[in-house]
């Protein structure tokens, strides 16, 4: 999505949020682009280039439909359904190559709205299919990273669907990059199939390795995923949307300082929320929860940080709670 199209419509059969008109639109998406931003929660598979992911898949020969299927539908049903939009991309990361070029690219595309400080997170373990090691995977994305022109370092993710052996095990190899551009641990995938609580065992080691912890939770299923996510010990949740349906959750982010790293229009289309005008970003703040605002996955969402900055606008939020939210993720970042 390029940053003047956000007069698009915004949520599923009821056209545009709010009554702004195009040429306040554009004026605060440019003065949103301008600001300095941190981004803590954003997907390096979510946010391939599509042109590069189509030039990979025609470079590896792989036989896969065209065009790639990158960029998810707003009427996507579900988390789950949401979640296989990130399969083409992971198809054509399967080498070192591959990974470094799309982790750079990446840090380009978000330097050129101004962020300067980046969170990539991915799951190294959905990179083995053409023989690369975790150690290769990571490596690999690290060099794409520290080639950028902007300061960006990597959160690994475990899988929910993989086993507590599998993950514990990328929770070590991850610590071997502890310092050296690895900052935190994070477990990702469907929520609603894959608890998190079997999977303590791999953020215990993740923690003895030096790495910081998140966990996805409350993008799916019920607002008690947001207390399980935070029993694992972690210091932010990435999303939480689903929590803010409890007030006793909300009440508990709120003392405990928990750090939600929202994505509104990634939010929107896994149906953590039924539209945008009803996400809860504003409510959490006024509610005293920290949180920060993130595209999750640029590619997938089709979406800019900038974007989600104007979207968070619309909902209600003022420039004063925005850049709120922009000093809360420099605050509580991992690097």
């Amino acid at each position: 999505m390029r940053d003047e199209d956000v007069t698009g419509p915004l949520t599923p059969g009821s056209g545009r949020m709010g009554s702004k008109d195009p040429a306040g639109i554009s004026s605060h998406m440019s003065q949103y682009r301008g600001w300095t931003k941190a981004e803590l929660h954003c997907h390096l598979d979510g946010a391939v280039r599509a042109s590069t992911a189509e030039e990979l898949a025609t470079e590896q020969g792989l036989d896969l439909r065209r065009p790639l299927r990158l960029v998810a539908p707003e009427d996507c049903p579900s988390q789950a359904v949401y979640i296989s939009y990130f399969d083409d991309a992971i198809a054509v990361l399967q080498t070192a190559a591959a990974l470094e070029r799309a982790a750079f690219e990446l840090c380009l595309d978000s330097a050129a709205e101004n962020i300067d400080y980046l969170e990539v997170r991915w799951a190294p373990r959905l990179h083995l299919r053409n023989g690369l090691t975790v150690a290769e995977v990571i490596a690999s994305v690290l060099g794409g990273l520290a080639a950028g022109p902007l300061k960006a370092v990597a959160i690994v993710c475990a899988m929910r669907d993989h086993t507590v052996e599998d993950n514990v095990a990328l929770a070590k190899e991850a610590g071997r990059f502890a310092g050296h551009g690895v900052v935190g641990f994070d477990l990702a995938g469907d929520e609603v199939l894959y608890p998190a609580a079997p999977q303590r065992p791999a953020f215990e080691a993740a923690r003895a390795a030096g790495l910081r912890l998140t966990c996805h939770a409350g993008e799916a299923g019920e607002p008690s995923n947001v207390e399980e996510a935070l029993a694992l010990g972690v210091e932010r949740i990435a999303h939480g949307a689903i929590g803010a349906r409890d007030p006793r959750i909300v009440e508990r982010l709120r003392s405990e300082g928990m750090v939600l790293d929202l994505c509104p229009t990634a939010n929107w289309k896994c149906k953590a929320v039924a539209n945008l005008s009803e996400h809860p970003l504003p409510a959490l703040m006024r509610a005293g929860v920290r949180c920060t605002i993130s595209t999750d996955s640029r590619t997938v969402a089709d979406t800019t940080l900038s974007h989600e900055f104007e979207l968070a606008s619309q909902m209600g939020l003022s420039d004063h709670e925005l850049k709120r939210c922009n000093e809360v993720a420099y605050e509580a970042k991992f690097g």
